[in-house]
């Protein structure tokens, strides 16, 4: 009895390795399966990177002061000359008036050095005319020689003075320059106490706020410039050769998945970072949305090299190794890994230069089932080719 147990033991532990043989060596792998045809195929550049404005200004006060009021905030859009920021104005008033008052007293100064000159003409006529008289009383011998010659030092005292209320007018439009030049200084730094916009745009940051101290080269807000918004992108070095301005492009933001904007390369950059190996490529936004973020995270795809009527498969078919690219075939039922060359890349569609053929089987394993996906197992369609 306990021979018979032993062998109904023994044969069903045999019956139980056949089942685990046959599931691990026969039993059907399920794949996806795609029969490869002709097609056109477009290279899609991978990029990523943020949304960037052309310009970024920091406009600040060019003189010092404490602020009163900040008149924008952060999102807000501001226009070129738009008033964002003030900034007290008691003492640089008062300097302009001061400077008034002295550009009046110049000008005043002027109409009495004016009225000396006048004084000064009438008195050197005199004197002149008088020298005249003593000279033809001297010729007549009816005066004596120092008579005469006294008559000629007024004369002479009187072309002095003359001359030096003309050097004190030219001294007085000297000083009034200076004091409307000191006007026009004052003035504009009474202007610049009002702090305006430069160019238009949109507020991304107020460093500053109500009751600060405001100087000279200190930045006040952060606004970026608009105008033409454009998503900087990093790009893999080996794909130098394929990029130039003009390129069509896509750009897809993190924050709108399935969603996707039209563009063009604005420039390729010409420096690659040392650990990386990425360049930045500019990609002008066609038609950006309202809602946009400078710093936005952004995907882009730059259209490159196209073909029309080649061989290609899906780029989820493909096994990209160190040693080359492979691809699954369904050979007679079971799976074979062919090597392959590759030509155009696009996103879905990668063509196909060498190891495959139109009409051919190409197998990617379903999830879950990659693991067993090897050379030589069995295959069973589990999904409808795409």
């Amino acid at each position: 009895m306990r021979r018979w147990r032993g062998i109904v033991i023994g044969l069903l532990l045999l019956a139980g390795a056949l089942g685990i043989g046959w599931v691990l060596v026969f039993k059907p792998v399920p794949v996806v399966m795609h029969e490869v045809a002709t097609g056109d195929v477009t290279e899609h550049i991978p990029g990523s990177g943020a949304i960037e404005c052309p310009r970024v200004v920091q406009p600040g006060f060019e003189v010092t002061g404490r602020i009163t009021s900040l008149l924008v905030d952060q999102g807000d859009r501001v226009k070129a000359g738009a008033e964002i920021a003030r900034i007290d104005d008691e003492v640089y008033r008062a300097e302009e008036s001061a400077a008034a008052e002295a550009v009046v007293l110049a000008r005043v100064s002027l109409d009495r050095l004016r009225a000396d000159i006048k004084r000064a003409e009438a008195q050197r006529e005199g004197a002149d005319a008088h020298a005249r008289r003593q000279e033809e009383a001297f010729k007549s011998n009816t005066i004596s020689r120092d008579l005469l010659d006294q008559a000629v030092e007024r004369a002479r005292v009187a072309e002095a003075e003359l001359e030096r209320a003309k050097a004190a007018l030219a001294e007085g439009d000297s000083r009034l320059a200076a004091e409307l030049r000191a006007l026009e200084v004052s003035r504009a730094k009474l202007q610049r106490t009002v702090l305006k916009s430069p160019i238009d745009g949109i507020v991304l940051a107020r460093l500053a706020e109500p009751g600060d101290v405001a100087v000279p080269g200190g930045a006040v807000l952060r606004i970026g410039d608009t105008a033409g918004v454009w998503a900087s992108v990093w790009v893999d070095e080996t794909f130098l050769p394929q990029l130039k301005p003009g390129q069509a492009a896509t750009v897809e933001l993190r924050s709108t998945p399935g969603g996707s904007l039209a563009g063009r390369v604005l420039r390729v950059g010409r420096e690659v970072d040392r650990e990386t190996r990425e360049l930045l490529v500019d990609i002008a936004l066609t038609n950006p949305p309202e809602q946009l973020a400078v710093g936005q995270r952004a995907d882009a795809r730059i259209h490159g090299a196209s073909a029309s009527g080649v061989t290609r498969v899906p780029s989820e078919f493909l096994v990209f190794r160190s040693d080359g690219a492979f691809a699954w075939v369904d050979e007679g039922g079971k799976a074979a890994l062919r090597e392959v060359t590759p030509g155009i890349r696009g996103r879905d569609w990668v063509e196909i230069t060498g190891g495959l053929a139109a009409g051919d089987t190409v197998l990617r394993p379903t999830p879950g089932a990659r693991a067993e996906l090897r050379d030589g197992a069995r295959v069973t369609a589990q999904e409808p080719a795409p």
